[in-house]
């Protein structure tokens, strides 16, 4: 059995003010399996007996017995680079309301992400004419709020 190493920590291209990129590897597996399981049918002969067995295997949710896996095997097909762009810093210096462009920039989170979970009330934001704000000082206390320690069951 082969085994592919584990994806070390990622290295760090390039950091500025503004965003941090990181960059991995990204592999294509293939993962092959082979599993046993035994069963005695009633049959009048082999052939009536494979024909019970792939008529159970046809059915959506048949069940034949429990399955051991004897041997697998691992293979890597490809690799590829791939960066990851992750959330820009948020300096406490700046402008006190940003567009929600720029908050979602600073959350790490799409456009639509943050528009959806103002529109939710996950977070609260301001409006100015027909534009929408949101304040530093809510982006962090929706940070602080939303920031977990340990094991920490999804609602």
């Amino acid at each position: 059995m082969r085994r592919v190493a584990s994806r070390g920590n990622p290295t760090v291209v390039r950091q500025t003010k503004r965003e941090i990129r990181e960059t991995y590897m990204r592999y294509k597996v293939v993962v092959t399996r082979v599993q046993v399981a035994e069963r005695f049918v009633r049959a009048v002969n082999e052939e009536d007996a494979a024909a019970k067995v792939q008529e159970e295997f046809d059915r959506p949710y048949g069940y034949f017995g429990s399955w051991k896996t004897t041997t697998s095997e691992v293979d890597v097909i490809e690799a590829e680079q791939t960066t990851v762009i992750g959330p820009t810093h948020l300096s406490k210096e700046g402008p006190l309301l940003l567009s929600i462009k720029d908050a979602a920039k600073a959350l790490g989170i799409s456009y639509s992400t943050l528009y959806q979970m103002m529109n939710q009330g996950d977070i609260e934001w301001i409006s100015i004419g027909s534009r929408k704000f949101i304040s530093r000082e809510h982006l962090m206390e929706f940070i602080k709020m939303n920031t977990h320690k340990g094991y920490y069951r999804a609602r």
